[in-house]
């Protein structure tokens, strides 16, 4: 079974980028673009894991994952944090996520960290 992966950033290019990396690779996708979108679309999609810009049009990616994280119906749910800001940017600000990954980023580094991540996912599903 395809596991489930939510992508969301603002960025039309980067994220039809993600969109069919991650497709290639096997996985389910729901690519979104507004965090207005990110709450009702985890509960309708279900994924097993989250690849989330930091900067969004509409939102802040650190809240949205502090408020996934804090919600006992999401806080299973890993979260990935793409960003170009600087490490002391990201040093400043205390967040949830689970990894962090600057742009640009290693594909194989990206695609490595959301496998081991959502293999620990589903290894929690199944108790």
């Amino acid at each position: 079974m395809n596991k489930r992966i939510l992508i969301i950033d603002d960025d039309q290019h980067m994220l039809c980028a993600l969109e069919f990396l991650f497709t290639e690779e096997g996985y389910l996708v729901e690519a979104i673009n507004a965090a207005a979108m990110v709450i009702p679309t985890v509960l309708k999609f279900q994924p097993e894991i989250i690849l989330m810009d930091i900067r969004l049009g509409d939102g802040d990616g650190r809240l949205i994952c502090d408020e996934l994280k804090n919600s006992p119906i999401t806080k299973h749910l890993p979260v990935i944090l793409l960003t170009a800001l600087s490490y002391r940017e990201i040093s400043e600000f205390d967040c949830l996520a689970d990894a962090i990954i600057g742009k640009p980023y290693d594909i194989k580094y990206l695609l490595n960290t959301v496998s081991q991540l959502s293999d620990r996912t589903t290894d929690l599903l199944k108790y």
